[in-house]
């Protein structure tokens, strides 16, 4: 089986060094030919929770440069600012039976499909951390699990073989809802990456703050109350998120029981940095649109009230713009 993986970042060079060390044949498409010569000359680096690796890679820092190449996979890892034109340009180097795998943030599969053809296109819920230290340097910060699956609801042999290959990584498993998978990832990723990056806190240093937790809980009722308007089942998330029974009650005791649940996600992922606060502190732009803002943009569309969402976007956009600082004074404001 031959892999394309575009985007050796965080996520995909954390899975590209994995599959890469259990002898599958991945190629990588790096962003620019100082990138190529770094990873052809040093290799590329994996540190933490699966251990310490280092690979030598194949790599392009064009589509060009592939030639006659065709892929039997092609997994796009970029951030969602990117995906588009890679998807639009990785697609004659698609194997003829081939399929294209989403590995971003938010609900992008429709997306991505719409691009590629629905009979290509893999989605799926990524449920690890990693940080990038720098182009050839990956630490994985957590552990957790992958789902996979179609949108047209098929299940071709090559996707038991991808999700086979997966399991070298984490455990994986092949779903006919991946859209539900994705949404229950979304929850939490909208949870910490917006809460991370209003506060410039790793996740187990700000959910000590009451604040933190009571605004962790805000923003997963919304996505639920949005989920339930656009008929999405939401299941749980790992083993201590079950986002069905915040629908259930907004009592005192209640409320408090959640908030030691989110206490207990935030011991268990102590030093995590999300992705937002990580572009934060570059300068870059984050991806807060397709997180806290899809469900702003879905409440909007279904008439569902979201009011922390929208501010929470609204904020992220003014540290983007220099115009407010990553600060836990920011928790007031909720």
């Amino acid at each position: 089986m031959k892999i394309l993986l575009i985007g050796a970042g965080a996520i995909g060079g954390t899975v590209a060094v994995l599959l890469k060390k259990s002898g599958y044949d991945v190629r990588l498409m790096c962003h620019s030919d100082a990138t190529r010569e770094l990873i052809e000359r040093e290799g590329f680096f994996l540190h933490g929770a699966k251990g310490e690796f280092r690979e030598d890679f194949t790599c392009y820092s064009s589509y060009e440069a592939l030639g006659e190449e065709k892929f039997d996979l092609v997994i796009i890892a970029t951030k969602y600012a990117a995906m588009a034109e890679c998807a639009k340009a990785s697609l004659p180097y698609v194997a003829d039976g081939g399929l294209v795998v989403g590995m971003q943030n938010g609900i992008l599969t429709e997306e991505l499909g719409e691009i590629v053809g629905r009979d290509k296109v893999v989605g799926c819920m990524i449920g690890f951390g990693a940080t990038k230290n720098r182009a050839n340097d990956v630490t994985m910060t957590s552990k957790g699990e992958f789902y996979v699956g179609m949108l047209d609801g098929r299940r071709p042999k090559l996707l038991d073989d991808f999700a086979q290959m997966l399991k070298i990584v984490l455990p994986t498993e092949v779903t006919m809802d991946i859209k539900g998978r994705q949404y229950s990832k979304l929850i939490i990723n909208s949870c910490i990456n917006a809460v991370a990056g209003i506060t410039g806190k790793t996740l187990g240093e700000i959910l000590k703050d009451v604040r933190a937790r009571d605004l962790f809980l805000a923003i997963a009722r919304e996505g639920m109350a949005v989920a339930k308007a656009m008929n999405i089942k939401v299941p749980k998330y790992g083993v201590l998120l079950d986002y069905r029974f915040l629908a259930l009650s907004n009592g005192k005791l209640y409320n408090s029981l959640c908030k030691l649940v989110v206490r207990a996600v935030g011991l268990l992922y102590s030093d995590v940095k999300p992705s937002t606060l990580q572009s934060l502190e570059k300068g870059e732009k984050t991806e807060i649109d397709i997180l806290n803002g899809y469900f702003a943009q879905k409440g909007a569309e279904y008439s569902v009230p979201t009011p922390v969402n929208t501010k929470l976007v609204a904020m992220i956009h003014e540290i983007e713009e220099g115009k407010r600082k990553s600060v836990s004074d920011n928790l007031a404001e909720f």
